[in-house]
């Protein structure tokens, strides 16, 4: 469904500058298992594994203060709603901001790859994972 509550049937996802979701293609349901009314006004950490947080915010951050990015497609690891990890190939388009930058992005899902085990993934991103905690904790003393 989008904002308006009217339905949706695109692959897409909608967010502002700040990650917030805004619109949600009821195709994308079908990928990652959450519904637009589980999505709508929330962050996009729901999709976001865990470990992988700290990198996707740093490029999205970057992508919003540059207002580019360096290539059209993407493989995007993503958490769906039972807990598996899928690996979504996904394009993605900026939205101009009023200055330099942007003010959001229109991820459109072109396809699925197979389904990777959450538990592969753990493991996988546990040294991503460890250093995240360390600099956390450096960062607060």
């Amino acid at each position: 469904m989008d904002a308006s509550g009217a339905a949706d049937d695109r692959a897409t996802v909608t967010v502002d500058r700040e990650g917030i979701i805004h619109q949600w293609g009821d195709a994308v349901t079908d990928v990652v298992g959450h519904s637009a009314d589980d999505t709508l006004g929330r962050s996009l950490n729901v999709v976001i594994p865990p470990a992988l947080r700290p990198v996707h915010w740093w490029g999205f951050d970057q992508a919003m203060k540059t207002g580019q990015l360096h290539r059209k497609l993407f493989k995007v690891p993503a958490l769906r709603k039972d807990g598996r990890i899928v690996v979504a190939h996904a394009t993605i388009d900026l939205i101009p901001g009023k200055s330099r930058g942007a003010d959001g992005a229109v991820v459109t899902f072109v396809g699925v790859g197979r389904p990777w085990r959450g538990k592969a993934w753990q493991v996988a991103l546990a040294p991503i994972d460890f250093a995240h905690r360390v600099w956390r904790r450096a960062r607060t003393r």
